[in-house]
């Protein structure tokens, strides 16, 4: 389980998160949603130790959290084009886990296949739709074992095919039992995908809810203005 409690954010004189608490159970899909300066990248990158925690405490089943325990897929997927698929995959294997290349590689393969791509191990990135490149990311980040796994805008430039695709290979992933929380502007997507929904307003977690009652009947008027704007859009 992921515990987030009262952790505080600040930049100078400017507070970004003002006392964030929730928690994301094993096998739970939770997702972040919010206007834009809420505080969601803030969140993401805190947890993915990109930035310093002002105040308050992040927990792992029940132990202060370390950076090697989250995976992150960011948006655009970032793959090094200059690296086939399976070098892509065994990279951080061999350069942060120090596996030798062939236990390295022999697993790259093995997750590969497990996102159906096997046949296209030796191919670059080029070459591959952006739900391919998605499924790689995934499988990049995978590979390492992480107890929580974090996206960053996932569906970000696929269209509808691609995009179910790859909801169900993260509901695939969860039921595993990996803690997943998403970030993202897709409602659509969020609404198909999530177990609960949490709604970041100015620095604050307003609304923490499981997904079909936060969409159907949002308590904070900042969420069913929120809503009520994006239908309309």
């Amino acid at each position: 389980m992921l515990r987030v409690n009262d952790i505080h954010c600040k930049f100078g004189d400017s507070e970004v998160l003002r006392g964030v608490s929730f928690s994301v159970d094993d096998g739970e899909i939770a997702t972040v949603i919010g206007g834009s300066g809420a505080g969601k990248t803030t969140l993401m990158r805190l947890l993915c130790g990109l930035e310093k925690i002002s105040s308050g405490s992040v927990s792992i089943n029940g132990h202060p959290a370390k950076a090697g325990e989250y995976g992150l897929v960011q948006q655009g997927c970032c793959l090094f084009e200059h690296m086939t698929l399976l070098g892509n995959v065994s990279y951080a294997l061999e350069v942060v886990k120090k596996f030798p290349r062939a236990r390295a590689v022999a697993i790259a393969s093995e997750m590969l296949g497990r996102f159906g791509l096997a046949d296209r191990a030796n191919c670059y990135p080029s070459v591959l739709s952006g739900g391919q490149r998605q499924r790689v990311a995934i499988a990049r980040t995978l590979v390492m074992n992480p107890r929580i796994l974090l996206f960053d805008e996932p569906t970000s430039a696929l269209d509808p095919e691609m995009t179910t695709d790859v909801i169900m290979l993260i509901k695939t992933i969860a039921a595993d039992g990996i803690s997943v929380l998403i970030v993202t502007h897709d409602l659509t997507m969020a609404k198909k995908i999530s177990d609960k929904i949490l709604f970041l307003d100015n620095g604050k977690i307003i609304e923490d809810r499981p997904a079909k009652d936060f969409f159907a009947h949002p308590v904070a008027e900042r969420a069913r203005s929120f809503l009520k704007n994006a239908a309309c859009s």
